[in-house]
């Protein structure tokens, strides 16, 4: 091979080598790029956090992540400051953890349980009160029952609300859910309990 041939040879690889270079790096900074782009569209308040969730994909699966999500739901709703679409939007959420049987009874359709979860709202503000943290009974604690050939489930959460003299208060509820035809479990209905009721559970 004739030193001509060598140059040429050692030109194309030196070429070559440093396409594959500028290509590699271009993938690299295109990569990087679309991940901070993927980050950043991501929602950062718990706010769209909750809004961006898709039920229908994402439904809780037991009767204590359902409670859970019921509570964080309202958690967010009584105590942020919001625009009103996004109220009610995070109000279709919670519903959509009712059964059906609890939607269709009286006073609970979704114009009258959202005009009366407002007047709630506005009550609480007024007492400059807020939800600081609420407890839900672990999986393992959770009592199932079949009632009329449907899976129920019964356990309790409680709720710690601050007011403005920075009194605490603890409050308790039993709820049942139950599954509905596709297996998601429902919140059928809840009633307050006393501190000794919540302990028998």
């Amino acid at each position: 091979m004739d030193k001509m041939t060598k140059k040429i040879l050692i030109v194309f690889v030196v070429v070559v080598a440093a396409a594959l270079l500028i290509f590699i790096g271009v993938r690299a900074f295109q990569q990087k790029e679309a991940e901070e782009k993927g980050e950043t569209s991501l929602p950062k308040t718990e706010v769209g956090k909750l809004l961006a969730k898709d039920l229908e994909l994402e439904y809780p699966g037991t009767p204590t992540e359902v409670v859970k999500l019921f509570w964080r739901l309202n958690k967010c709703i009584y105590n942020t400051n919001m625009k009103e679409n996004d109220r009610k939007a995070l109000y279709r959420q919670l519903r959509l953890l009712y059964d059906d049987e609890f939607l269709a009874q009286k006073g609970n359709s979704e114009d009258e349980m959202y005009q009366s979860l407002k007047k709630d709202i506005k009550k609480f503000d007024e007492a400059k009160k807020f939800i600081s943290s609420y407890i839900v009974q672990e999986d393992d604690q959770v009592k199932y029952a079949e009632v009329e050939g449907q899976e129920e489930a019964t356990l309790v959460a409680s709720v710690l609300e601050t007011s403005k003299k920075s009194k605490t208060t603890e409050s308790y509820a039993k709820y049942i859910c139950r599954k509905d035809s596709k297996g998601r479990w429902k919140i059928l209905g809840w009633q307050q309990v006393t501190a000794e009721e919540a302990e028998k559970q």
